[in-house]
C-alpha cells in the first residue's frame, strides 16, 4: 500500500504547493500523513476504480484528520446498492451528527422515499437556525407521513427566521387551495381545518405578502395579525411579525405617527420578550423618522432600543438608525451622535455607508469645518478604511480652504490616511502617498506584508472539540490541509467548493497565505479554462478584503491578474488607452467574467449596453459582432473610452464617470461640484469624486482609480502615485 500511496506522491509532485514553501522540505507523504488515502482515493475515483479508492477511502475514514476523515465518510456512503449506502449514511450520522451531515444525507433519503428516516434523523433540529434547505426537506417528509407534527413545524419556520425563496418555494408547493378559501371566506361549506391551522395559514400568507414586497396587501391584513397574535393571543407572536408588521406600517400606510405610537406601546409592554421589544422600538422609530417634526422622537427610540438589544450585531444596527437619523436633522447633529456613540461601534464596518453619506452632506453644505472633528470622534473607532477617508478630506479640505494651512498638520493628516491598514481600500492611501511625494519604494512599504505568517488560520487555536452540534467544529488546521492537500494532488475540481464551505462558516477558518497558495493554484491550472481564473479571483478578493489586513505583493498580484492580456494590449494600442486602465476598467465591471450581463442588459466584459455596441460598430465598421466574444467586447469597450475621453478635454477621470453614468449626468455634476466647492476654474478631480450624488457612482471611480494605479505598478513598475495624478 505505501508503495503504491509513494507513487502518487511522486507522479503529482509537480503540483506540490508545501514542498515551494515548506522550509524543511518534508514531502507530502510526511506531512499529509494517514490523509494522503483520500487524495489517493479520489484520483483513483476519477479514473473509475471503485473498489481501489473504497479501500482508500476506509483507512483515511479511519485514521485521517478530522476534515479528510470525514470527506472520505461522505464518498463511502456514496458507493454500493440502496440498502448498503442507507446502512453507511445511517452510520454516518451517528458519528457526524451536525446540520450538514443531516442535510447531506436526508437529501438521499428523501430521493429513495425513505420518509421516516428523515424525520428521525432530523428530530430535534432547531428550526429558527437550522439550514433552510434541511428544514424544508424534513417538512416535505413530515408531509408525506400526514405527521400530526407538520402545522405547528411550518408555522414555527416560517415565523422564527426571516422568510427565503426556500420559503416562498415551500409554500408555493405546499399550500391549501382548501384553506385559502376558507380564509377568504368564499367556502360556505363547513371549514375542513380547525381555527388553529386557519389562523396559522393566514399568518404566513401574512409573511408570504412582505416577502413579495405586496406591502399595501399585507397592511390590509395587520388588524387581523394585531388581534390574533397580541389581542386574542391565539397565535404566538415572534420578532419577526414583529418586524413584518412594522415593514408593512412603513411601507404600506402613511399614518404613520399612530403606528409609531402603537410600537412604542408594544416594546413597553413586559409580556413580551426583550428581541420583540427591540424590534417594535426600532419601527416605532422608523415610523417616527417618516415624519420631519418627529425626528427627535425616532432619535429617542433608537437610543432606547439599545436598552433592549440582546447582541452587538443588534446594537450596531439600533447605532446605525440613531446615526441615519441625526443626519435627516442636520450634519451638526451626526457629529454629536458620533462623539456621544462611535466608542460603542462592534463591527465598524457596519457605519462605512453613513460615513460615505456624511462627507456627500458636509461637502454640499458647505460644512468644511466639520471633517476635523469627524476625525477626531471616530479615530480608532471606526473601520481603517473610514479613517483613511477622513484622514485625507480633512487635509485636502484644509489645502483648499485655508490659506496657509499648517504644513505640519497636514502632512499629520496625510500620514494618518496612508498608514492605516484597509484591507485591499486601498484608494484615499494611495492619493495620501501621493500627497506626501512617496517614491516607489516607500510605496512598497506602506503597502506591502513584509513578513509572512505561519501559514496557520487564527481560527486554528479555537476548540476542536468533535461533539455533536449545530454545524460542524472548524478543525482549522485539519481544513488547511485538506485545501492544500486537493492542490498538492492536482485535485483542482475541488478546491473552490471546499473552500467556499469553510469560508461561508467563518471567513477566518483559512488564513490568507493560504488563500493565496490556493488562489495561485487555480490561476495555474486555469489553462483556457476561464472559469478557474474567476475561481481564483474571487477567492482571493473575498479573503483579502478585510479591513487591517496586511497583505503580501502576491495576493495583490492575484488580485489584480491580467487576464485577456492580449486582446486587452491589443485595444489598448489601438485607440492610445493605457492598458493598466483597460484592465482595471474590465476588473470593475465585470470581474473578467466574459459571460455576465447585468440586469440593466450591460453585456460582457467591459458592460456595453447593446445601443453603445451598436453605435461601436458603425464607427468601426463592423458589421457582425458578438459582445460574449473577448476580443471584440474589449475592442469595443477601448474605443467608446477612448472617445468619451476626447469629449471631456482628454480627462481620464471623468472620462471612466462617464463611462458608468454617461457624459451627459457627468457635466451636470461638473457644473453643481463647483458651486458646492466654490470652484470657478479648475475643479480638482478628488474633490469632484466626494460630491457626486450616487454612491455607487463614487465608489465605480475609487476602484477603477486604485485598480489602474496597481496595475501599473505591479506590472509596469510605475510608482502608483504618478498613475494617479494623471488620472486625477
Amino acid at each position: 500500500m505505501l508503495s503504491s500511496v509513494k507513487k502518487v506522491v511522486v507522479a503529482l509532485a509537480f503540483f506540490s504547493l508545501f514542498t515551494a514553501c515548506s522550509q524543511d522540505k518534508r514531502s507530502l507523504e510526511k506531512f499529509y500523513g494517514a490523509d494522503v488515502n483520500y487524495f489517493s482515493g479520489l484520483k483513483l475515483l476519477k479514473e473509475g476504480d471503485l473498489s481501489a479508492a473504497e479501500k482508500y477511502f476506509l483507512r483515511a475514514s479511519k485514521k485521517g484528520s478530522y476534515w479528510a476523515a470525514r470527506r472520505s465518510a461522505q464518498q463511502l456512503r456514496s458507493m454500493g446498492d440502496v440498502q448498503q449506502r442507507i446502512k453507511k449514511s445511517v452510520a454516518f450520522l451517528k458519528k457526524y451528527d451536525d446540520d450538514d451531515a443531516k442535510l447531506l444525507v436526508c437529501r438521499e433519503f428523501m430521493a429513495d422515499k425513505e420518509y421516516s428516516l428523515v424525520i428521525e434523523a432530523t428530530d430535534g433540529i432547531n428550526l429558527a437556525e437550522c439550514d433552510n434547505a434541511l428544514a424544508a426537506i424534513r417538512l416535505a417528509a413530515l408531509s408525506k407521513k400526514n405527521d400530526s407534527r407538520f402545522d405547528q413545524e411550518v408555522f414555527d419556520w416560517f415565523t422564527l427566521r426571516r422568510v427565503s425563496e426556500i420559503h416562498y418555494d415551500f409554500y408555493r408547493r405546499n399550500a391549501r387551495d382548501e384553506l385559502e378559501d376558507v380564509i377568504a371566506g368564499a367556502d360556505e361549506k363547513k371549514p375542513l381545518y380547525s381555527d388553529y391551522i386557519v389562523n396559522v395559514d393566514f399568518v404566513l400568507q401574512f409573511r408570504i405578502a412582505i416577502y413579495r414586497g405586496n406591502y399595501n396587501a399585507a397592511f390590509e391584513m395587520l388588524e387581523q395579525i394585531r388581534s390574533l397574535t397580541i389581542d386574542q393571543k391565539k397565535v404566538p407572536l415572534t420578532w419577526q411579525l414583529v418586524a413584518d408588521m412594522g415593514r408593512a406600517c412603513v411601507n404600506g400606510n402613511n399614518d404613520d405617527i399612530r403606528n409609531a405610537r402603537f410600537f412604542f406601546d408594544l416594546a413597553q409592554d413586559d409580556y413580551w420578550d426583550k428581541k420583540i421589544s427591540y424590534y417594535a422600538m426600532i419601527y416605532s422609530g422608523l415610523l417616527y423618522n417618516k415624519n420631519d417634526d418627529y425626528r427627535r422622537s425616532a432619535l429617542k427610540q433608537f437610543e432606547a432600543a439599545l436598552d433592549f438589544a440582546g447582541d452587538e450585531s443588534e446594537r450596531d444596527q439600533a447605532l446605525w438608525y440613531y446615526l441615519q437619523s441625526c443626519l435627516k436633522i442636520s450634519t451638526e447633529e451626526a457629529v454629536a451622535g458620533l462623539n456621544k456613540y462611535a466608542a460603542s461601534f462592534s463591527q465598524k464596518e457596519y457605519f462605512d455607508d453613513f460615513f460615505d453619506s456624511l462627507s456627500v452632506l458636509l461637502f454640499s453644505g458647505g460644512k468644511w469645518e466639520l471633517f476635523e472633528k469627524v476625525l477626531a470622534a471616530i479615530d480608532g473607532r471606526a473601520s481603517q478604511a473610514t479613517v483613511s477617508k477622513y484622514a485625507y478630506l480633512t487635509a485636502r479640505v484644509l489645502q483648499s480652504q485655508t490659506k496657509n494651512a499648517d504644513a505640519g498638520k497636514l502632512e499629520r493628516f496625510y500620514r494618518m490616511a496612508a498608514d492605516t491598514e484597509p484591507g485591499t481600500y486601498v484608494y484615499y492611501k494611495l492619493l495620501a502617498a501621493k500627497a506626501l511625494g512617496c517614491s516607489a519604494d516607500d510605496v512598497e512599504k506602506m503597502f506591502f506584508s513584509q513578513e509572512k505568517n505561519d501559514g496557520k488560520a487564527k481560527a486554528a487555536e479555537r476548540s476542536t472539540s468533535e461533539g455533536k452540534q449545530k454545524n460542524p467544529p472548524l478543525e482549522a488546521e485539519s481544513a488547511r490541509k485538506l485545501l492544500l492537500g486537493y492542490a498538492d494532488f492536482g485535485l483542482g475540481e475541488y478546491v473552490y467548493d471546499e473552500w467556499k464551505f469553510f469560508y461561508d462558516k467563518d471567513s477566518g477558518t483559512l488564513d490568507l497565505d493560504t488563500v493565496v497558495r490556493l488562489s495561485d493554484f487555480l490561476r495555474r491550472m486555469a489553462g483556457d479554462d476561464n472559469d478557474y481564473y474567476s475561481k481564483s479571483l474571487r477567492m482571493i478578493a473575498r479573503s483579502a478584503n478585510l479591513d487591517g489586513a496586511r497583505v503580501s505583493r502576491k495576493a495583490f498580484e492575484l488580485l489584480y491578474p491580467q487576464n485577456f492580456l492580449e486582446e486587452v494590449k491589443a485595444a489598448a494600442k489601438e485607440f492610445d488607452v493605457d492598458d493598466c486602465l483597460m484592465f482595471a476598467l474590465i476588473r470593475t465591471e465585470s470581474f473578467f467574467e466574459p459571460q455576465v450581463q447585468s440586469h440593466a442588459g450591460a453585456i460582457g466584459l467591459t458592460q456595453l449596453m447593446d445601443a453603445t455596441a451598436s453605435d461601436c460598430a458603425k464607427r468601426l465598421k463592423v458589421k457582425d459582432y458578438n459582445l460574449l466574444d473577448p476580443a471584440t467586447n474589449i475592442r469595443f469597450g477601448t474605443y467608446y473610452y477612448s472617445h468619451i475621453k476626447k469629449r471631456l478635454d482628454d480627462s481620464g477621470v471623468l472620462a471612466l464617470f462617464a463611462y458608468n453614468a454617461g457624459i451627459t449626468v457627468v457635466r451636470r455634476w461638473i457644473r453643481s461640484s463647483k458651486i458646492e466647492l466654490n470652484s470657478q476654474g479648475q475643479l480638482w478631480s478628488d474633490m469632484f469624486l466626494e460630491t457626486l450624488p450616487f454612491a455607487e457612482t463614487r465608489d465605480y471611480g475609487r476602484r477603477v482609480v486604485s485598480a489602474a494605479a496597481m496595475y501599473a505598478w505591479l506590472y509596469g513598475g510605475k510608482n502608483p502615485c504618478d498613475i494617479v495624478s494623471e488620472l486625477m
